[in-house]
């Protein structure tokens, strides 16, 4: 059996032209994602242009047209913040974020702890992020979603990086909430952003991994290279999934340089190297 009806992948490659200049739309990137082969998209947030149930429903019937399905919604709540008030609309943003998922049957919403706010200690944060994530879980699962959440490096719009960059934090967080059904979208590439080992991380959440970023990086180098040409051992990795029959999505995500030939080149490796570990 090939990887391909788990393979997905995030259109990072266009994140300029899809969210900072607005001047593509989703539409347009899922005939892409058809080509490349893959039957799964990621959908960021950020590259809705609307939230109402006509323009969701349309964004649902051109996944469908284009043969694919939504293997995760990404969001990226600060869960962390020091003013309460703001702390409890990300929590909002969430509860949104599991209704928009729903519309798009996807499978499910990745979600981040929040920044390291100065003068924030780590427990603090942590306890925060614990409590925001307690708070909307129960939502999630009355509406039939899956909140992942990600061993995350910094978002975008972020000043700070995430407290999860930080591999104690993340597993911290994911044993503070084991009695919930919080899952995992495991980033195979962060870790190395601070020169950590991404698979003794794996082994520690495995059982709660219901999609992966395949993604390659040199340690300390934020630019994604092609999957099979940084530092990550993903036969190790992929070996470690296989060992617990793991069978949710497999997400290329690609932000360097070469663009679409690259992303193939990507795709091409994680196939080959899923199929033969």
């Amino acid at each position: 059996m090939t990887s391909d009806w788990r393979l997905s992948c995030v259109p990072m490659i266009y994140f300029k032209a899809m969210v900072l200049e607005r001047t593509m739309l989703l539409e347009e990137w899922f005939p892409i994602a058809a080509d490349l082969g893959v039957m799964g998209t990621e959908i960021h947030d950020r590259s809705l242009r609307a939230t109402d149930s006509v323009y969701l429903d349309h964004i649902a019937e051109a996944v469908r047209d284009a043969r694919l399905k939504v293997s995760q919604f990404v969001m990226a709540p600060d869960l962390c913040h020091p003013d309460p008030d703001k702390r409890a609309e990300q929590v909002g943003t969430v509860r949104v974020a599991v209704d928009i998922a729903r519309r798009l049957s996807a499978t499910c919403v990745r979600v981040t702890a929040g920044q390291a706010h100065q003068g924030v200690s780590r427990g603090q944060a942590i306890a925060w992020a614990v409590a925001s994530l307690r708070e909307v879980l129960p939502y999630a699962e009355a509406n039939g979603a899956l909140l992942a959440l990600e061993n995350h490096f910094k978002d975008y719009f972020w000043s700070q990086s995430d407290i999860t960059q930080v591999g104690e934090v993340f597993l911290t967080i994911v044993r503070e909430l084991a009695d919930t059904p919080l899952r995992v979208n495991f980033d195979t590439g962060n870790p190395l952003m601070i020169g950590e080992d991404p698979a003794p991380l794996l082994q520690a959440v495995r059982d709660r991994v219901v999609h992966v970023h395949c993604a390659d990086r040199f340690p300390g180098k934020y630019e994604h290279t092609a999957c099979g040409e940084g530092a990550v051992d993903f036969p190790s990795l992929f070996r470690l999934l296989k060992e617990i029959n793991y069978a949710g999505w497999l997400s290329v995500e690609y932000n360097g340089s070469e663009g679409l030939a690259g992303l193939k080149r990507s795709l091409d490796y994680v196939r080959r190297t899923w199929d033969g570990a």
